[in-house]
């Protein structure tokens, strides 16, 4: 009897740390920062680390398209990259209004999606080597296109970079909104729930009737979709594109879906608050470093660190199932 007490306490304490262990780490780093620099709690600082987990975090929800699907996309960065190059030329070369450019940006963002899902889905290449070969490929090409310069963008990136509503930047809005829509998709319609059945039994899916290679190639389009949308928010708030635009980005980003509830194994996760809270999370610690004067070589191991906590977490909440 004491036996099954104590085996049943010690599950509860399990899944409270699990559901609530990240919260107060979030807490804790928080304090740390803030008492450590006073300006780490200053508006101009906040509205700054909202405007930079804005921009990965749109990013953030296509992955969480991805990862529920038991997929996964390591090409993000590259296409944010490639996308935004893109329309850099567009905007510069041939004046194109900045709206327009956004609308390219998302096709090319789409079109790398499409590949990435094709391959995945129809083919059914292991999503690793697919979408590490786009990733090349997609850097590749914005190196080509852009001849190895850095892009300065005209004035009119100012009507998104410079525009507050409320004191929020235009771009949390558009992360916001992004966050709610997918939101919606996943836990309210056919789609997200074939998705979730795809990423937690994809055979038995296929059983009961669910066009599976369909589903798997509709998450990978929408984030190619968030991928190019974030590619030209990131140009506009920087104001720039160099040649370490988004570089290695897609690292935040998956470890930002995992610590934020998805999980690697597919077939679980919640964009709300997820996305929010990891991104939000993984940018507050990139900050306080950043205000802690710390060397540029502790964000590298600070980042590998983030990724195998995620991983770990991931690893013993799901620890035990049927996959």
């Amino acid at each position: 009897m004491n036996n099954n007490v104590l085996s049943l306490n010690s599950k509860k304490i399990k899944t409270f740390l699990v559901d609530y262990a990240l919260y107060m780490v979030f807490l804790v780093i928080i304090i740390f920062f803030a008492s450590r620099n006073l300006k780490f709690l200053a508006i101009n600082n906040i509205i700054t680390i909202v405007q930079m987990s804005s921009t990965l975090g749109i990013v953030v929800v296509g992955m969480f398209f991805v990862l529920i699907g038991a997929g996964v996309d390591i090409s993000v960065a590259s296409n944010m990259y490639f996308s935004a190059v893109i329309s850099a030329i567009l905007l510069n070369k041939f004046h194109i209004p900045i709206f327009w450019c956004f609308v390219v940006s998302i096709l090319c963002g789409m079109f790398i999606g499409m590949i990435n899902g094709f391959f995945i889905a129809k083919i059914r290449i292991v999503p690793f080597i697919v979408t590490l070969a786009t990733m090349s490929i997609g850097r590749g090409m914005g190196l080509f296109l852009s001849d190895q310069k850095i892009f300065v963008l005209n004035e009119s990136i100012l009507a998104v970079s410079n525009t507050r509503i409320l004191g929020i930047p235009l771009v949390a809005y558009i992360f916001i909104g992004t966050a709610i829509i997918g939101h919606i998709v996943l836990m309210y319609t056919q789609f997200g729930r074939q998705l979730f059945a795809c990423g937690n039994n994809y055979s038995g899916a296929l059983k009961i009737g669910i066009n599976g290679p369909r589903t798997i190639f509709m998450s990978y389009l929408i984030c190619g979709f968030c991928a190019g949308l974030a590619g030209m928010v990131n140009a506009c708030n920087l104001a720039q594109i160099n040649l370490n635009f988004s570089i290695n980005d897609e690292f935040v980003v998956i470890s930002s879906a995992v610590i934020g509830g998805a999980s690697l194994f597919g077939g679980k996760g919640r964009i709300l608050p997820g996305a929010l809270l990891g991104i939000i999370m993984i940018q507050v610690i990139l900050n306080g470093l950043t205000l802690a004067g710390a060397s540029p070589f502790l964000f590298q191991v600070t980042r590998g660190l983030l990724i195998f906590i995620a991983v770990m977490m991931d690893s013993i909440k799901y620890s035990g199932e049927l996959r």
